[in-house]
């Protein structure tokens, strides 16, 4: 078999047909275009060439009983019309049943129809996708394969750190389970052979103290972004979630507030401290929203930088790219280091599973621990254990 590019493949540059040699001399048919001859011992056959119209492969074999050009290109025109309509079974080389999709088009499909709808950050996955869009660009769903996953790989490495890449191939890995969720694609998923770069775990999160939180919210001017701090501080909640949280959701009789469409894409209800209310209480309905600007309208950012500048005035380091977060890592500890259970924190938390909290739980640190081991409750004295005395005598050991 010899390899040739298709020039045309649907705007699919690197697409790389399969091609039947064909022995005997040929000679083109000057009549009638993608049809050709071959003169061997049995006489002339007659055979057609044509790129197919769905899946961009080059199609060019011999008819049996053809004993005309005319005819052979009559039989080509039928071929490449019903390969058009998507007649796959008369697809003339193609095997039965076989799904054709090109990558860049299941992750459009896949950003569009899925990830939109059900992540919160759908956006982060787009971006992500286009390093994979541009290096599997032309190819299709079946082209993929653990030789070409590597060599992304490799050739990422030299713009992005290893966990970037992990996160590039979860999404190609989670694109090709969809194709086949959807009967999109029928195969295997490549994306899951290839093994990811080993990471080394990270300094266990840090925490911030209670002086600490309390300098931060001080060198806060804004009433309601210091209340916010103290809210973050009370509850964990995700900056994203205290910007969302809305009048119609809070239940100050009941003391719970809904969460609406978190990062994880759970919503739920979820219990507030007796602070948390209090902070809710004291809030002007100037709006919808309960944490807001003076003239109603929303946060529209992060808050990342007011966090960041109060911390420099007090004198207090946060870890690089966790200014707001900090408070959710220290909430979290908080919990843990006052006889929280983990099942509750991932619940007060809204996490989907137990790795966060206990990740939280590993570093809440030896003195958390020691101080679970010692509200054991002590044992009476047992005076069989107690050494045998004889005679006044010191004890036998």
């Amino acid at each position: 078999m010899e390899r040739r590019k298709n020039p045309d493949a649907l705007g699919l540059l690197s697409v790389v047909a399969e091609t039947e040699v064909i022995e005997g001399p040929k000679r083109k048919a000057n009549r009638y275009p993608g049809v050709f001859k071959v003169e061997g011992k049995k006489g002339i056959s007659y055979g057609i060439d044509y790129i197919h119209p769905q899946t961009a492969r080059r199609i060019r074999k011999i008819l049996k009983g053809v004993t005309s050009e005319l005819q052979a290109a009559e039989l080509r025109s039928v071929e490449i019309a019903d390969a058009a309509r998507g007649a796959v079974q008369k697809a003339y080389s193609l095997k039965p049943n076989r799904r054709v999709v090109s990558f860049e088009s299941m992750v459009d499909l896949y950003l569009q129809q899925w990830a939109r709808v059900n992540k919160g950050s759908w956006k982060t996955d787009s971006y992500r996708a286009r390093a994979l869009k541009m290096w599997f660009k032309g190819k299709l769903m079946s082209d993929i394969n653990l030789d070409l996953i590597e060599k992304y790989k490799a050739a990422r490495l030299n713009n992005v750190g290893r966990k970037s890449i992990n996160k590039e191939i979860s999404l190609g890995s989670q694109v090709f389970e969809k194709a086949v969720e959807w009967k999109k694609f029928e195969g295997e998923n490549p994306f899951c052979k290839g093994a990811r770069f080993k990471i080394k775990k990270g300094k266990k999160p840090g925490a911030l103290t209670i002086e600490q939180v309390t300098a931060i919210r001080e060198q806060i001017g804004h009433p309601v972004k210091r209340d916010m701090v103290e809210f973050g501080y009370y509850t964990g909640w995700r900056i994203g979630e205290i910007r969302k949280l809305k009048w119609e959701d809070v239940s100050l009789d009941s003391g719970k507030a809904w969460i609406l469409d978190p990062k994880n894409t759970l919503s739920v209800e979820i219990e507030l401290s007796h602070e948390a209310v209090a902070l809710i209480a004291r809030q002007k309905k100037r709006g919808p929203y309960v944490f807001c600007h003076l003239n109603g309208k929303p946060f529209k950012t992060g808050l990342h930088t007011v966090i960041k500048s109060a911390a420099a005035r007090a004198g207090v380091s946060l870890p690089p790219r966790k200014a707001w977060h900090i408070f959710r890592r220290t909430w979290a500890t908080m919990m843990l280091q006052n006889g929280c259970d983990i099942e509750t924190l991932r619940v007060l938390g809204n996490w989907k599973d137990f790795q966060m909290p206990l990740w939280y739980a590993e570093s809440a640190g030896t003195e958390g621990r020691r101080e679970a081991l010692n509200r054991i409750p002590a044992l009476g004295t047992d005076d069989r254990n107690l050494p045998e005395k004889r005679d006044g005598m010191e004890p036998r050991h």
